[in-house]
């Protein structure tokens, strides 16, 4: 009776022990087994650079010949520095290009630095001159608004028709002209004239009837008799028949 029971209880013993064996087997494999990625991270940087992961990403693959190849450019693809691309400031967009009437897409004006002006006595309309102004210069220039007219520098300039103003910019190409006629005397209400031998003209801004830049001046081949009251200029013209009968 007591070796059955001596038996028994040592099968009992070794059964416990091979439980106990197999417990313990059994709990290394789990640990181990959750924990690949720890074990692979290992290799690559521990920094959490995004150039690292693309690397670690490569090198996981590189056992299947051209895998390596194609995990590498995978990673290199997918993970950016996060350095933007630096600009230059630069506008591809092109300037415009110049104006109609040869103004080469320039706003400087005309003044007596870049022209040649000609006063000429018509005949008719009588008491008219014919004021002429020719590009001198290298590059274009704009004839703006109306000349600023007096018959020497002491005056004022005489007054402006408004009917006459243009339907654009007069802009002169090196050697083109424009035209401005100038009226010298209205009807006679008694008011006495005196002669002119020459013209003095102030050039116009952009900005508005401002002068700008250097006058010029025109003698007459013939003097003529002048009303400053009754005097009156024209705004400039590209072309002369638009005023040849004004």
């Amino acid at each position: 009776m007591r070796t059955n029971f001596r038996i028994a209880a040592a099968a009992t013993t070794t059964l416990v022990a091979a439980l106990t064996l197999t417990a313990c087997g059994s709990g290394t494999n789990s640990e181990a087994g959750d924990k690949p990625a720890a074990s692979a991270s290992a290799s690559g940087p521990a920094t959490g650079d995004p150039a690292g992961a693309g690397q670690d990403s490569g090198s996981g693959s590189a056992g299947s010949g051209t895998g390596s190849g194609s995990s590498a450019g995978s990673g290199a693809g997918k993970h950016s520095t996060g350095t933007p691309a630096k600009s230059t400031g630069k506008s591809t967009k092109k300037p415009a290009s110049g104006g109609a009437g040869g103004g080469g897409g320039t706003d400087a004006p005309c003044t007596g630095a870049n022209v040649k002006l000609t006063a000429t006595p018509v005949s008719r309309p009588i008491n008219h001159i014919l004021l002429t102004a020719t590009n001198t210069g290298k590059t274009p220039c704009n004839a703006y608004d109306a000349p600023a007219v007096s018959f020497s520098n002491a005056q004022s300039p005489i007054a402006v028709d408004k009917d006459t103003i243009p339907q654009a910019v007069v802009s002169l190409a090196p050697g083109a002209s424009a035209y401005a006629m100038v009226r010298t005397l209205g009807e006679d209400d008694g008011t006495p004239s005196y002669q002119a031998g020459q013209v003095v003209v102030f050039f116009r801004g952009k900005a508005g009837m401002e002068s700008t830049g250097r006058s010029a001046y025109a003698v007459l081949s013939k003097g003529v008799s002048v009303v400053d009251a009754q005097a009156m200029s024209t705004y400039w013209q590209s072309d002369l028949s638009a005023i040849d009968s004004w």
